[in-house]
């Protein structure tokens, strides 16, 4: 059969139904929920970390995941909530890669800060 009958077949055919699943509302999803510790190497690093993150976590509601960053020593906690669990890996995954940005910003700045020895 030649693509012009092709084509015409499709064209004098009559549209397929698309068959809809029925709609659940936001409080009928499944919900997920992950929390991560992070352990950095001391309590300056974490507090740093810490506070370069606080602004991320600051959302219009909206959003399909929220997080919570808590400190404790030199540990970290994220705190990630989500609709679903798409939501939960992209969050979970922006967050993990804002930290490791963070602490490799810090492993090449760092030098530059620390005072030099006495002699």
């Amino acid at each position: 059969m030649s693509l012009l009958r092709k084509l015409r077949r499709r064209a004098n055919s009559k549209p397929r139904e698309k068959r809809r699943l029925p709609r659940k509302s936001r409080s009928e999803n499944a919900s997920a929920e992950i929390t991560i510790e992070i352990g950095l190497p001391s309590s300056k690093v974490a507090e740093t970390v810490y506070r370069s993150l606080l602004p991320e976590t600051k959302q219009p509601s909206g959003f399909r995941s929220r997080v919570s960053v808590k400190r404790r020593g030199r540990t970290l906690e994220l705190q990630i909530f989500a609709d679903d669990i798409v939501a939960l890996r992209a969050a979970s995954n922006t967050f993990l890669r804002f930290v490791t940005v963070a602490v490799k910003t810090l492993n090449v700045v760092a030098p530059f800060y620390r005072k030099p020895n006495a002699e």
